[in-house]
């Protein structure tokens, strides 16, 4: 998140804003200690604009858990003068880095499962769906170049993210793996299409409005982690449409794979890191979201194990 502020010459200090408490992040800095006990009651929100509203040096917050989503909120909702001391926003959120985490264990398991295939064709909708993945995720880098370059070009992810696409491309039209190896739809076609549609529509959500999602997401969240994790959720969409319309097990093995890693490993990260939820609506919404998957997915791979008919 990005605040713009007037003094192009005064470098920002850090402060910091934690919930009452909370471990103290850094000793020598200026903190505020949110009181959330009343949350509705929006006293959070005044200790905020007493903090920032009326400051005379530029400063970055920095947040950690549930305070980033407090600030995010505020930010919101503020006036935009209130914002013109704050030069930006360092959110320090170990969930979002678990998550990302969940996503790259999720790949490696599918990346298993496909160099172990009898057939070419059954790599064919993981295979997909790696390669959006990798082209969205370099169009979100693209996007917000300046946050990812910070602290310099990362040379092996944009590299990565320019090679793995067109190798992708490559291999699908040399393999001729633009069709499935057996189409029509299948018993387990209906746990598909819920993926794809749940899958599809927080990754346009995440996409087209970043904003919105920051509001409605069950823990803190920036614009930039929405859009990447846009990028995760549409690639995984695409493949689980695939899977729908691919009647060999086989063939949809390291997909639905991949998916119940990716599942089964963010329920874990969610109950380890339960306390930095916002236990509103949504995080309802995402505890039987992760309940119905393990169960779909998981009886999805079961599937894909039965012995091959001839």
């Amino acid at each position: 998140m990005e605040f713009g502020h007037d003094h192009a010459f005064d470098r920002p200090q850090p402060f910091i804003v934690a919930i009452k408490g909370d471990p103290v992040l850094a000793g020598g800095l200026p903190r505020l200690e949110l009181d959330l006990s009343k949350f509705h009651s929006g006293r959070w929100a005044l200790q905020l604009d007493a903090a920032f509203a009326r400051r005379s040096e530029p400063a970055v917050i920095v947040a950690e858990g549930v305070a980033c989503l407090a600030v995010a909120w505020w930010a919101q909702l503020s006036p935009r003068s209130y914002l013109q001391n704050i030069g930006g926003a360092l959110f320090m959120s170990p969930l979002n880095v678990r998550f990302v985490a969940c996503f790259y264990l999720a790949g490696a398991a599918g990346l298993l499962a496909s160099a172990i295939v009898r057939r070419a064709v059954d790599t064919r909708i993981y295979l997909a769906g790696f390669t959006a993945v990798t082209a969205l995720l370099l169009t979100a880098t693209v996007w917000y170049w300046s946050t990812y370059t910070d602290g310099g070009i990362p040379y092996p992810w944009v590299g990565s993210y320019v090679i793995e696409p067109v190798v992708g491309i490559g291999v699908i039209a040399a393999l001729g793996l633009w069709r499935p190896a057996v189409p029509g739809r299948h018993r387990l076609s209906p746990v598909y299409e819920a993926q794809a549609a749940i899958f599809a529509v927080l990754g346009v959500v995440l996409a087209a409005s970043p904003d919105t999602a920051v509001r409605m997401w069950p823990w803190a969240l920036t614009a930039v982690l929405a859009r990447t994790y846009a990028a995760i959720f549409l690639a995984f969409a695409l493949g689980a449409a695939l899977a729908s319309r691919e009647r060999r097990p086989q063939a949809v093995r390291p997909f639905a794979l991949s998916s119940l890693v990716l599942v089964g490993a963010t329920a874990v990260v969610s109950l380890v890191h339960h306390a930095k939820f916002d236990g509103g609506p949504s995080t309802d919404v995402w505890a039987v979201a992760l309940v119905a998957g393990l169960a779909g997915l998981g009886a999805a791979v079961l599937v894909t194990l039965l012995p091959e008919r001839a």
